[in-house]
């Protein structure tokens, strides 16, 4: 359209020069012949090809052209004034637990790096994901926080990062990039919480999916909680029963127990002094078990366990008799 005005513009200036002599139309026809052609030459610049590193024409291919972000907004988002691309070596850290603050976003270009927590290891990052997208989405709030785990490479690769302060510039005026953008990271958050899924695993082996909504109270409780509530209770120890909480079956009439001592064969003289105090024995002094006790013991019956005898029934009758 801007080529046909361009010619339309061209001809009724030549007409106005030529056959009215009108400098004023000739002046106001030629400035719209420049100012189309200017829009010409301008969209023909949007419209030439924009071409990246292999590295970045493969995150843009893979992440930013589903959501049709134009080359032109991805080449804008990576150029120098905004991102930064560097590489590391296999051992070299990315970031360090407790040191790294969190105050920008990485996006990993090619290589493999692994996150570590201690000497743990927790899961690999592999090209096209982003380093520290939980780490840069949970701290929006401030720019003290720093990392909870180490970002070591694992073999080399390549990175591109973003300072903080400038993506949220280049958000504010490429508002559908920033939904983009977004989009991404809290996709990359989930696809790490599920990497996490072979980490859990119960103790007759199998894995847990974090995604069921009854995992999620269990995996808020310690290790030490969940080892401390299988233990076993601990083993009661006997306690010596008082006096007045005995059974009747552990005292006797005296005239019943001088009735059983003569069925036993037991004198009753060895009964007369039940009055007496007992003397303590020594502490390393054990009591000597005598077949007078074991007899007594033995003939207090208890008529409520099922294996009361049917001697001692035999015993009672014959008592009465």
């Amino acid at each position: 359209m801007h080529t046909i005005l361009i010619f339309a513009f061209m001809l009724y200036s030549i007409w106005a020069w030529h056959v009215i002599c009108s400098p004023d139309a000739f002046s106001w026809n030629f400035g719209f012949v420049f100012l189309n052609l200017a829009q010409v030459v301008y969209l023909v610049y949007e419209m030439r090809p924009v071409k990246f590193d292999p590295e970045l024409e493969e995150v843009y291919n893979t992440l930013f052209e589903p959501f049709k972000v134009s080359r032109l907004q991805f080449k804008r988002m990576v150029s120098p004034d905004f991102a930064h691309v560097m590489s590391l070596h296999a051992g070299e850290a990315y970031a360090m637990q407790n040191l790294t603050k969190t105050d920008r976003l990485g996006l990993l270009l090619s290589g493999k790096v692994n996150v570590m927590s201690g000497h743990q290891f927790l899961h690999p990052i592999l090209p096209c994901e982003f380093l520290d997208s939980p780490e840069f989405e949970s701290s929006r709030a401030t720019i003290d926080e720093k990392f909870k785990v180490s970002i070591v490479a694992a073999s080399s690769c390549r990175y591109v990062y973003w300072q903080r302060s400038s993506l949220e510039y280049l958000f504010v005026k490429e508002p559908y990039l920033a939904s983009v953008v977004t989009t991404l990271i809290a996709r990359d958050i989930t696809t790490k919480l599920y990497a996490m899924n072979n980490k859990i695993v119960t103790e007759r082996g199998s894995h847990l999916d974090i995604r069921l909504p009854s995992i999620s109270h269990a995996l808020v409780r310690s290790p030490r909680r969940l080892r401390s509530a299988c233990k076993p209770p601990p083993p009661t120890t006997v306690q010596p029963v008082p006096p007045e909480k005995r059974p009747n079956c552990w005292t006797r009439e005296p005239d019943s127990m001088m009735s059983v001592a003569k069925r036993n064969g037991v004198t009753p003289s060895a009964y007369a002094g039940g009055d007496e105090e007992l003397m303590p024995l020594a502490a390393n002094e054990a009591p000597a078990a005598s077949s007078d006790d074991l007899s007594v013991a033995d003939s207090c019956p208890d008529t409520s366990s099922k294996y009361h005898s049917c001697e001692a029934v035999e015993t009672d009758d014959e008592l009465k008799h």
